[in-house]
């Protein structure tokens, strides 16, 4: 009897322990699971919702709900979050913000923004009002949102670890002074850019002391300066981005440690165009990229100790310009092909090597058929180097005195930088 007494008693302190253990996990659970767990939907609507502002929505929500906005002209000025939120649109939600301030300004962790369309930011000579602003913040998405009619559509300040993907984006720039920017990031880092369309800004991506950052599979054309624009922005990944039809190109100032890779860099045009510029850089790789149609494909001006390879430079005016300053540069197994000048300097002695390139002007042999050239390859031409120190000269090209100083040039090469050569060029181009 004793012991059946016993095993009563443990199995109740058991049971007991028991209790108390789902007890203490459920009071746990409720006190620190995470809110959006509990979180709830909020419709938004013009009529026949709970909620037609809004604005009021968010007010009533609480962190970590999603608020579903439907279709509909919202004219609410700007509308500020200050708690993690997701904002839903349906097809035909649109949010204006009546050229006041910023649409829509994020100043909490934890806010998403999808589907909307956002329109009529505010303008100003002394402040930067955009579609979406985000400051001092983390870990915030911002995808599949069209933007039309605001000077800056998404700018974000110290922001960390954001998504900006699948965005659309038209500006109302007409001179750099009054536009904006089609993304902007400044002191930011860990954000993701992605598959995004802009046009019609000043400068279609612009950053500025941001770092850790992912531009991938972005369009920007038809911006009045730059495709994109970064400076003071170190340790960043670019690929698969397209730069089309913008005043200058792609400016890369003033970082290091950058990869650029399989770009697309075409038709950008004018006086003092390229492709891509790169000013006091150093430490990075370029290749796979594309030059098409620009007046200067790649413009060095102090870059150092940088990788050019697997590049393809077609019918430039200039392939590369890189001036005297710029050192220890490496070119290797790049194709230059129909460019006008295939290269220009104006310094007749250089520290950067060009080996295993592809020139289409390239008039040598392959005896021992290795497929490169038995003899070095001089690049730079007698008019190319001069038009550079003197631009005035450009008036003469293809004139009869230079077409006749070029003929003498390929029987006394003795007039252009002798120690900037492919020692080994290919014969043939990538397959």
């Amino acid at each position: 009897m004793k012991k059946i007494i016993d095993l009563d008693r443990i199995n109740f302190r058991i049971n007991l322990g028991f209790s108390r253990l789902i007890a203490m996990f459920a009071f746990f659970f409720l006190c620190f699971a995470p809110s959006d767990i509990f979180s709830k939907g909020l419709e938004v609507c013009k009529e026949k919702c709970n909620f037609t502002s809004i604005q009021t929505a968010i007010e009533s929500a609480n962190p970590g709900d999603t608020i579903r906005i439907g279709k509909g002209i919202y004219r609410e000025g700007m509308i500020s979050i200050s708690k993690p939120l997701i904002l839903e649109g349906s097809a035909g939600a649109v949010l204006d913000g009546l050229k006041e301030k910023h649409v829509l300004d994020i100043r909490s962790n934890k806010v998403e923004i999808r589907g909307l369309s956002i329109i009529g930011g505010g303008v100003s000579d002394t402040s930067e009002y955009a579609g979406i602003h985000a400051e001092k913040v983390k870990y915030c998405a911002i995808e599949n949102n069209v933007f039309e009619d605001n000077a800056y559509a998404i700018y974000l300040a110290e922001v960390e670890d954001c998504n900006i993907r699948g965005n659309t984006s038209s500006g109302n720039a007409v001179n750099e002074v009054s536009g904006g920017n089609g993304i902007h990031l400044w002191s930011s880092k860990g954000i993701q850019i992605e598959r995004n369309e802009l046009k019609k800004h000043r400068d279609g991506i612009y950053l500025e002391f941001s770092s850790n950052l992912k531009i991938e599979e972005n369009f920007s054309h038809d911006n009045i300066r730059y495709g994109m624009h970064f400076m003071f922005s170190s340790d960043n990944d670019f690929r698969g981005n397209r730069f089309e039809s913008n005043s200058a190109g792609v400016a890369v100032m003033y970082s290091k440690n950058i990869l650029i890779e399989n770009n697309r860099f075409e038709n950008n045009w004018g006086d003092s165009s390229y492709g891509l510029l790169l000013k006091e850089i150093s430490e990075s790789i370029l290749t796979k990229n594309s030059f098409v149609h620009n007046t200067v494909a790649v413009f060095a001006d102090g870059c150092n100790r940088n990788y050019f390879t697997h590049n393809d430079l077609k019918d430039n005016g200039w392939g590369v310009r890189i001036l005297g300053n710029s050192e220890s540069n490496q070119f290797v197994k790049n194709e230059f092909k129909e460019n006008v000048f295939d290269i220009s300097t104006n310094t007749k002695h250089s520290t950067n090597s060009f080996k295993e390139n592809y020139w289409d002007s390239y008039d040598g042999y392959d005896l021992d058929l290795d497929k490169f050239g038995d003899i070095p390859h001089k690049p730079v031409h007698f008019f190319g180097y001069w038009v550079v120190v003197y631009p005035f000269l450009m008036v003469l090209y293809n004139s009869p005195i230079v077409n006749f100083l070029q003929a003498i040039e390929k029987a006394f090469p003795i007039v252009t930088p002798i120690d900037l050569e492919d020692p080994k060029p290919m014969m043939r181009g990538h397959v």
